[in-house]
């Protein structure tokens, strides 16, 4: 039996035609980008440029040195989060946030005195509760406010227009987890109206691991301190860290094999077409609810509706590592079971205490046989239980 891949919450794969390739092609010919005073070195600048560009048409950003490559999300997030905030800064964020926002924020409030205020969700529903969200807002000013776009245990994409409006009524500056919503549903920079995107590059964008991006609001990039310092190519006269961007965020060498493949991966996915793309992980995650959600002895903690790709449940009686382990050892299918590094989402869903849940996260290349697959060895695990 061939291995079902239902793990693209975690990671895409496979990944398109010609992202395999741009890597082999770069390692086989590039160089390091300002590094140089030849002709590698320059389609290496050629290379970011054409990357940057591309997915600043893709995410709605006005200009394309505001994208900066990082190494992943979370270090996109910790830029943000550690460059950013200061001693006596108040931040808001959810018991939705990943493990990538909350602890940087508890050593910040550990070791700065941050003030963390932490807005709760609804489990029936998977979305955070507006009434709680503009109730933090109103107690007192509020530096930051973080949220997380769509929740990578139940999939559930959030009402962020409205937190966003609200937030920009009580003057705080807003930062985007777009982990799982970018490549899967549009995700417009300047029609947000946000101040900083975080999101991945392996993920709903098909890329490789490694990559990362950030998108920082034009005039904002002064008062976020680099959390590296080094050599960028450019100014190198001045022991000072440049103030422009992208410059100011990128010491060292980028990781260009994988900005290759990234390149590519975005360009399949412009000629694919992102709402076709949507189509296909909707239905299939659609499939998924309806029919797990009807057998005996599972739970599901998702819904299908606004939905990133995301099934997430668990069967009575039976741990949640041990289904994972007998969907993959006897039924070939590749999932996460866990707490997906969101510890406090768990504890609203009380499924902190028993290790979280199962998730099967379908991508663009999930056939419907291998959903099928799914269903049937849910089943039959769900019907084995006494």
């Amino acid at each position: 039996m061939l291995s079902s891949y239902l793990d693209n919450a975690a990671t895409s794969f496979p990944k398109p035609d010609g992202v395999a390739d741009a890597v082999v092609q770069w390692l086989g010919t590039g160089a390091a980008a300002g590094r140089g005073s030849h002709s590698g070195s320059g389609q290496a600048a050629e290379l970011l440029t054409q990357c940057r560009s591309r997915l600043a048409r893709f995410l709605g950003v006005p200009d394309y040195r505001q994208v900066i490559f990082t190494q992943n999300c979370t270090d996109s997030l910790n830029q943000v989060l550690l460059g950013l905030l200061k001693p006596g800064d108040r931040v808001i964020a959810s018991t939705l946030d990943h493990n990538s926002v909350l602890r940087p924020l508890e050593w910040l409030r550990e070791s700065a005195g941050l003030e963390v205020s932490m807005v709760d969700f609804d489990p029936a529903t998977g979305l955070i509760r507006l009434d709680e969200f503009e109730t933090a807002l109103r107690e007192r000013a509020t530096k930051l406010v973080v949220l997380t776009h769509a929740s990578n245990v139940t999939g559930r994409i959030q009402q962020v227009h409205e937190m966003i409006r609200l937030a920009r009524q009580h003057g705080a500056l807003v930062l985007l987890d777009a982990a799982q919503t970018v490549g899967h549903v549009p995700v417009h920079f300047q029609s947000l109206d946000i101040d900083f995107l975080a999101a991945a590059g392996h993920k709903g964008l098909l890329g490789p691991l490694g990559t990362g991006i950030l998108v920082v609001r034009s005039g904002l990039e002064t008062q976020l301190r680099p959390l590296r310092f080094g050599g960028t190519g450019s100014s190198s006269e001045s022991l000072r860290q440049p103030d422009e961007i992208p410059a100011r965020f990128e010491s060292g060498n980028l990781n260009l094999p994988g900005i290759a493949g990234l390149n590519a991966a975005v360009q399949w996915i412009e000629t694919q077409g992102l709402q076709n793309l949507h189509v296909r992980i909707d239905r299939a995650v659609k499939r998924l609810h309806y029919a797990c959600g009807s057998l005996p002895n599972v739970r599901v903690f998702s819904s299908p509706e606004d939905n990133a790709g995301i099934l997430s449940f668990n069967i009575e009686g039976m741990d949640c590592q041990e289904v994972a382990m007998i969907l993959d050892q006897s039924f070939s299918i590749q999932c996460r079971a866990g707490l997906h590094c969101a510890p406090l989402a768990h504890r609203t869903l009380k499924t902190l205490s028993t290790g979280g849940t199962v998730r099967l996260s379908p991508g663009v290349f999930t056939t419907d046989d291998e959903i099928q697959q799914a269903i049937d060895a849910v089943s039959q695990l769900s019907s084995a239980i006494g």
